[in-house]
């Protein structure tokens, strides 16, 4: 069996640009993280956590940490490790201790780094979709992270399929509200295309959710997730200060990706990617 964890990447509202007053969060939409057969989820996990102990142990080495104050549920958010000004800090060997890590996932525990996002269109939500009548931005919203989270779903089954392997799917804790509606529409749409798409039978339930505090592997899919929301920046936003993400991941990770990964261009005559 494999074993998927994974996390939204950027967020669902409207982008605008980076210089945008109040839509300027990320250019893209989707989920990453990782996917691993069950026999190696444990030494994975202890290899991450060991990692998370080398990143707190760097940020003690620069007094932003007290050593004698770690614990097992401390958390190192990809947002923190990826940040624009990584490389120019201590923080260098950070991204280097990630880098090595996710070279492991492969070569060390037989598993693929996984992406799957989508282009925003540029827009405020009026410009996008419309007028807010009904909460419809909220709804618009939701149905843009429901139908992201399905095709995940799908090319994870795809991966699994050409596996021969059945999968479970686990990511980050949401609000209880937001997680009902997920699964709901994950049940939903695993059932209505079973018919027709076998590989679905390969899920053998909806995405189950644990507090990254909880998880290091889920913890792991944050900074996948980072890692990805990064590189989507440097391929859609002109002058992107991350053009070192893929100047320091790409050698180490390039052919560790699922072949389904992808990111998916909004109205482009340009392959996706």
């Amino acid at each position: 069996m494999l074993i998927a964890y994974i996390d939204e990447v950027g967020e669902a509202g409207a982008f605008i640009s980076k210089d945008h007053k109040r839509f300027k969060i990320s250019p893209a939409f989707g989920y990453a993280g990782f996917v691993v057969p069950e026999q190696h989820v444990h030494a994975l996990s202890r290899d991450v956590a060991i990692t998370k102990q080398k990143f707190y142990s760097l940020l003690c080495g620069d007094g932003e940490e007290d050593p004698r104050n770690y614990a097992p549920t401390w958390e190192r958010k990809g947002s923190d490790i990826l940040s624009k000004h990584a490389m120019g800090r201590a923080g260098r060997q950070e991204v280097i201790e990630l880098r090595s890590l996710l070279a492991r996932i492969s070569s060390n525990y037989g598993g693929n780094l996984f992406y799957f996002v989508r282009e925003k269109p540029i827009g405020s939500p009026g410009q996008v979709w419309g007028k807010n009548t009904d909460n419809n931005w909220e709804n618009k919203r939701e149905e843009r992270t429901l139908d992201c989270l399905s095709e995940a779903i799908n090319r994870l089954c795809r991966h699994a399929e050409h596996e021969d392997q059945n999968i479970l799917l686990f990511q980050d804790m949401i609000n209880e509200k937001q997680r009902f509606q997920q699964v709901r529409r994950s049940y939903a749409h695993i059932y209505s295309r079973i018919k027709e798409h076998q590989e679905m039978l390969r899920i053998l339930e909806a995405p189950a959710y644990i507090d990254s505090e909880l998880s290091t592997n889920i913890q792991c899919a944050d900074w996948v997730a980072a890692l990805i929301g990064r590189a989507c920046d440097y391929q859609l936003v002109l002058n992107s200060s991350y053009r070192w993400v893929a100047d320091s991941f790409f050698s180490d990770l390039h052919g560790g990706f699922t072949y389904e990964s992808t990111l998916q261009f909004h109205r482009r005559s340009i392959d996706n990617i």
